[in-house]
């Protein structure tokens, strides 16, 4: 039967990038420019098309496609045919079969804000002045492009998208993907053809990524040798694929997603995207449970901004939405402008990952004396803001990771909050790199720093330890604490500078004059901080108990102990067997509490906060545990882990502690119920070990739909 036409073929990861008013060289020629950008960029490409190692952020690719576009645009003359701008970046591995795919694997032009998005949709209009457009749109998987072909149903080639016309046989990789069907169904929801290219993404789960890592930095560091890590989710689900022993592969946790067809024989085409889509899941691929087709490009707005509010809770990487107009006749009408579809965009989230130079490593001492390894690097965009330091946990990460001062590192903003370190890119090493050393005296006492056998974290042992005073400080009057506001860091290090405070207890001892002997400080802001001060005494028994600072106690074992103990008198007279009793306190925290409360020093403090003022017991009217017992579930401990889909971890824990469960800080024996979502961490295994009931979502979803306690609309709280 004769090939169907098709419009030119996308993907949803690959990305080209549109132009804007890009700069311009100040230096040399416009020709030599030019050159040294598209040289630039194809160094880049191979680099993390071929070698699945980026040397160059995302942020820092796109400024250079954005100038090479701006400068060609304005000079066409110098548009050559190996521009970077005329073709799909990427060849084929060497070592791979080569495979022609039946149709191109294009890629996608990208767009960064509103404007741009209403610019690209009214160039579509402009072509098609009567058409009315409907748009599908996905998330943006940063995963590795690939072509599946089926013939008859069955899988008889998987190709990634090389050059966007020939691409790497890794067939045999392909089958070792569970998610990817080995023979298509016939099920009647959709026709099944002679031939049909599959088009899709393989990707790394976020959590199967890090593990992943860690797991080849502990190898390298076993062997001696350096660490080769991946920089990102994407290249590790790209290097684990081009293995070439497809056993390799097998033990590498890949996934799939489908989101579009290539060839098509021997069935007629879907007429819309979002048919399309549907005939995916009908022939038994997984697709995005994100997707949805809207009727304007304001409800794809509203899509990419509600996709980009929640990009965090998805537990792969995704670096911006997919767009793609409906109508199949209008992708067709639109079709392509040099290498990129007209009928459909990336729209690109803000960069959460950029390569910096190390600078320097440094050590900073928390309120347990944990001495913690800070890297001080470059300062760079990530996420909307300026990132120049972040925390490498402990001696051990510096060691695995290889980092020396001076080397190239990557960044990224996990979570969009917190900056980490993921590689050095030790190949760009020049030879002035240091390596560094992890100090063997804590820089602020002098006394020599102690590791625990069995322990990862560095301590500082001195109680007395400058440092460690100080951040029990701040601990004591932070938001979560006995939250005093406008006591900020700078002003408790001039209280205690002024020797006005010398333990937590001397904060209610301020006065007025006090305050207004230190510089900065007038009639109105030293009383506002007094009356603030005063305020915290109202602060309840569980906040006391957070501030006082005990070791492994947060904020939800500081009210598991409030609400069962009650008072501070019981929790000093309880044993550290009854303590570790309690729902949801383990035995590493209840020792931690129970040697707390036998040091003297500790019940001296209390005695000090008691006379303060401050709340040393529960309200005689607040519920003790166990009280609601007709609560559904009253004596019930809950724990959840992983991304939830229907509920947010705020949502989840809220409606449980409507219906009188508690919500547990880790896993112990007493633990009643484990909640597991998509890539969960290591709380399922330490769950599995000690026979906890272990239940998905759907379950929990279940249970507080009966008790009238699930929640109407997922939302972040708070």
């Amino acid at each position: 039967m004769a090939q169907k036409k098709k419009p030119a073929e996308i993907t949803n990861a690959e990305t080209a990038h549109t132009s804007t008013n890009g700069p311009t060289s100040e230096s040399g020629t416009l020709e030599a420019r030019l050159r040294e950008l598209r040289e630039r960029i194809k160094e880049a490409d191979y680099a993390y098309y071929t070698l699945d190692n980026p040397t160059l952020s995302d942020a820092d690719y796109d400024s250079l496609m954005r100038e090479l576009h701006a400068l060609e645009a304005t000079n066409p003359a110098l548009v050559t045919a190996e521009s970077p701008t005329q073709h799909v970046s990427g060849e084929a591995a060497v070592g791979f079969a080569k495979v022609r795919h039946g149709t191109p694997m294009l890629s996608l032009a990208n767009v960064r804000s509103p404007e741009e998005l209403r610019a690209w949709a009214q160039r579509a209009q402009n072509l098609l002045p009567s058409a009315r457009f409907a748009y599908v749109c996905e998330p943006k998987i940063d995963g590795l492009s690939m072509n599946l072909t089926y013939e008859h149903g069955r899988l008889t080639c998987g190709a990634t998208r090389g050059n966007g016309e020939i691409g790497e046989d890794v067939t045999a990789n392909v089958r070792t993907i569970n998610e990817i069907p080995q023979q298509l169904p016939d099920t009647g929801e959709a026709p099944l053809p002679e031939r049909v290219e599959v088009r899709g993404e393989v990707y790394m789960l976020q959590a199967d990524f890090e593990a992943l890592n860690e797991r080849l930095a502990d190898e390298a560091q076993a062997t001696g040798t350096p660490p080769r890590l991946f920089a990102n989710a994407r290249n590790a689900a790209a290097g684990s694929l081009r293995q070439k022993d497809p056993r390799i592969s097998a033990m590498r946790p890949l996934s799939f997603l489908a989101y579009h067809i290539g060839l098509i024989e021997g069935a007629p085409e879907p007429r819309t995207q979002w048919e399309l889509v549907k005939w995916l899941r009908a022939w038994g691929f997984p697709v995005s449970p994100r997707a949805k087709r809207v009727e304007s490009l304001e409800a794809a707005q509203a899509y990419c901004d509600a996709t980009e509010a929640d990009r965090f809770s998805i537990p792969f990487a995704i670096d911006g939405a997919v767009l793609k107009i409906d109508e199949r006749w209008q992708q067709q009408e639109l079709g392509t402008v040099a290498r990129d579809p007209r009928w459909a965009i990336a729209y690109k989230f803000v960069p959460i990952e950029a390569t910096s130079k190390l600078r320097d490593i440094v050590v900073t001492v928390g309120r347990t004396g944990a001495v913690t390894p800070n890297a001080r690097f470059d300062p760079v965009h990530i996420g909307g803001v300026v990132v120049s330091r972040a925390q490498l946990f402990n001696a051990d990460e510096v060691a695995r990771k290889d980092l020396r001062i001076g080397d190239t590192i990557v960044v990224q903003r996990h979570g969009d909050v917190i900056p980490g370190v993921v590689k050095a890119l030790i190949e760009l090493r020049d030879g002035t790199e240091r390596v560094w050393a992890f100090p063997e005296a804590c820089p602020f006492c002098s006394t020599r720093l102690v590791r625990n056998e069995g322990e990862k974290v560095t301590y500082c042992p001195n109680e007395k330890c400058p440092a460690r005073t100080l951040e029990g400080f701040k601990h004591f009057v932070g938001r979560e604490a006995m939250d005093i506001r406008g006591l900020g860091d700078e002003i408790v290090g001039r209280l205690v500078n002024a020797g006005l405070v010398r333990d937590v207890a001397d904060f209610y001892a301020v006065t007025l004059d006090d305050l207004l002997a230190l510089p900065g400080f007038q009639q109105k802001s030293a009383t506002n901080l007094l009356n603030a001060i005063q305020t915290s005494k109202e602060r309840p028994f569980a906040r006391v108990l957070l501030a006082v600072g005990i070791r492994f106690v947060g904020q939800k074992a500081a009210e598991i102990l409030a609400e069962n103990l009650r008072s501070m008198e019981a929790l000093f007279a309880a044993s550290q067997e009854e303590i570790a009793a309690l729902p949801g306190i383990g035995p590493k925290i209840a020792e931690s509490v129970y040697q707390w409360a036998q040091d003297p020093a500790s019940r001296a403090l209390v005695d000090r906060l008691a006379a303060a003022g401050l709340q040393m017991r529960q309200p005689d009217d607040a519920p003790a545990a166990g009280d609601a017992e007709s609560q559904p579930f009253a004596g019930q401990t809950f724990l959840l882990t992983g991304s939830l889909d229907r509920l947010t971890r705020g949502q989840a824990e809220q409606a449980i502690q409507s219906l009188g469960g508690k919500v547990a800080p880790t896993v112990t024996k007493s633990l009643s119920h484990l909640i597991v979502g998509s890539a969960p961490g290591s709380k399922l295994q330490k769950a599995e070990k000690l026979g906890v009931p272990i239940h998905d979502e759907a379950w929990l979803v279940e249970q507080l739909t009966t008790h009238d306690a699930m929640p109407g609309e997922r939302k972040r709280l708070g």
